[in-house]
């Protein structure tokens, strides 16, 4: 998928739009924990990404206090600004005590560090070159520069049978020549679950041949241990992949004109994974693939009865209903009679296939698309709408573009974009959300951002199709059996999920208020925190930059939740 927009003629709309969007006299979600002759230690909330030179806040916020659901992962930043350079810098979080006498225990709090990586090309031209900080690798650790921010990235997991109430505990921070410092951490767990599933609709491309490459899995058993572990971190950042079968695809062969398929290693990765995805990309549906059959009207019958059997047997798993069909990409008219033909092929095979188009509705396709998935400056709302009227499914995408005014995933782009573009999806009713990969390293991701295609001409976007980073610096000749490392992109595509399933709660809650709920403020008052929501996300392009503003829509959707019970 390739989309290249222009957007000079944007920015000045742009630049206005984000202005109005501030909320006037917020206050900061951060303050200064500590300070000393060393310097300062200070928090702040991970809808800010911490620049090397972003100044020190003036307000004082002693204690770092954060909301979270149950089954819900919920971030901080502690930011360490040293006059001198301090060594050895170490983070330890402590256990959060709560309500008869339960406590979180302190691994279910990580610590990443937050390194920087250098987009000498800016995406945009609202944005500037430089130092960008985007991945978190396991904390270790590090030397804090003098005058310079040293932050690192803490995650609370509340897992989903913890009680509801006040949690308190603290983080320790320690470094030579300065000795320890204890940073007051306060949680709020509200009375309410996150499901461990997402209701919103995602796939993410996961092509796996980079994890090989870089982590030496030249054997098959290697290749899908890695698969197991890449799959482990899509699965707690509430994402489903295209293929969270790589490695285990059905095996097809053929025997006097008949089909044959071995689903052995597939029906473990069945067995295994597909409980925590809520979409699949069905293996070797899209018309561009012949399953190794060639052309002609006997190779038809065959791919047509391929399709049949893959149909029946994950009918019998009770899995069909979450795979689609990704029938062939961002097509020219000049390709739409054959995705009509195709069409009637996945049709025939089986009526339950779902077929995913990555296009705008178009007449002509209507009746061969299930699930219609337009890139954000290509969403026709009315039209949409029509079609969700009709029982099919709308997503959206991101690839090489929209550029601003429009949120997207880059590396340079402000971290609310990514937050705020989950609540947008909320806002025009979505179904879900695809991004045609995470992990393409065409370039190495620790030292060139942007990464391109040979001979490709301009540019895509910094951290365009790589959202995570591989386990290893550079190519290893020995296997690493490790995950990707994760990025504050993901981190934030996680929270933009999660709210996007609070606000799901809410609206079900409210839909199955009773007449005397009705009558009760708490009825109103949850309208008004879903319209609050709205409010931060008024369009494609208008949309809340205000992290004070977010976090606090935020909290008024979890009290409006709790008060329908």
């Amino acid at each position: 998928m390739r989309y290249i927009q222009s957007v000079c003629v944007f920015l000045l709309v742009f630049a206005a739009l984000r202005a109005c969007a501030q909320a006037p006299g917020s206050p900061a979600p951060w303050g200064i924990a500590a300070q000393g002759k060393w310097g300062t230690i200070w928090t702040s909330t991970p809808l800010v990404k911490i620049m090397r030179d972003t100044p020190v806040p003036k307000r004082t916020a002693k204690a770092v206090r954060v909301y979270a659901a149950r089954n819900e992962y919920e971030a901080f930043q502690i930011v360490l600004t040293p006059k001198k350079r301090l060594g050895n810098v170490k983070i330890l979080p402590h256990p959060l005590s709560g309500p008869k006498k339960m406590t979180i225990p302190a691994w279910n709090i990580s610590v990443k560090n937050v390194e920087y990586v250098n987009c000498t090309q800016p995406t945009s031209k609202d944005v500037k070159p430089g130092l960008y900080p985007d991945p978190l690798p396991d904390h270790t650790p590090f030397a804090a520069p003098a005058g310079l921010n040293s932050p690192v990235w803490v995650t609370v997991h509340v897992s989903p049978k913890t009680p509801a109430g006040e949690y308190k505990g603290s983080v320790d921070v320690t470094a030579d020549g300065m000795g320890k410092v204890s940073v007051p951490v306060s949680l709020r767990v509200w009375d309410f679950t996150l499901p461990s599933v997402s209701r919103l609709r995602t796939a993410y491309g996961n092509g796996m041949g980079g994890p090989f490459a870089y982590q030496g899995a030249a054997k098959i058993e290697q290749q899908r241990k890695l698969v197991e572990l890449y799959n482990l971190d899509f699965f707690k950042h509430r994402v489903s992949p295209y293929y969270p079968y790589f490695a285990s695809n059905p095996t097809v062969g053929e025997q006097n004109g008949t089909v044959k398929i071995d689903f052995t290693d597939f029906d473990l990765a069945i067995q295994k994974f597909f409980p925590y995805v809520n979409s699949f990309l069905l293996p070797r549906f899209g018309m561009g693939d012949d399953v190794g059959f060639g052309k002609g009207p006997d190779a038809d019958r065959m791919k047509i009865d391929y399709m049949r059997q893959v149909a029946e047997h994950l009918t019998e798993k009770g899995v069909l209903s979450k795979g689609y069909d990704y029938i062939t990409d961002e097509p020219q008219p000049d390709a739409y009679d054959g995705i009509v033909e195709a069409a009637k092929d996945v049709r025939m095979a089986d009526g339950r296939i779902k077929i995913l188009l990555t296009k705008k509705v178009e007449d002509k396709l209507i009746g061969s698309v299930d699930i219609w998935v337009p890139i954000g400056p290509d969403y026709d709302e009315q039209r949409c709408k029509d079609r969700q009227a009709k029982g099919e499914e709308v997503w959206w995408y991101h690839c090489c573009g929209p550029q601003h005014p429009y949120p997207n995933y880059f590396i340079d782009y402000p971290a609310t974009d990514l937050r705020m573009f989950h609540w947008i999806t909320w806002r025009y009713g979505l179904n879900g959300i695809l991004y045609w990969d995470t992990l393409y390293w065409q370039d190495n991701p620790w030292q060139i951002p942007m990464s391109q295609p040979p001979g490709h001409v301009g540019y895509w976007g910094n951290g365009d199709g790589h959202l995570l980073y591989p386990a290893t610096r550079t190519p290893s000749k020995q296997f690493v059996a490790k995950g990707p490392v994760d990025s504050i992109r993901w981190e934030t595509i996680r929270d933009g999920i999660e709210d996007w399933d609070c606000f799901r709660i809410l609206a079900d809650r409210i839909a199955a208020a009773g007449a005397a709920k009705k009558a009760k403020p708490a009825y109103a008052a949850a309208q008004d925190a879903l319209k609050m929501v709205n409010d931060c996300a008024k369009s494609r392009t208008d949309f809340c930059t205000d992290p004070a503003r977010i976090e606090s829509t935020r909290v008024k959707v979890a009290q409006a939740i709790e008060g329908m019970k």
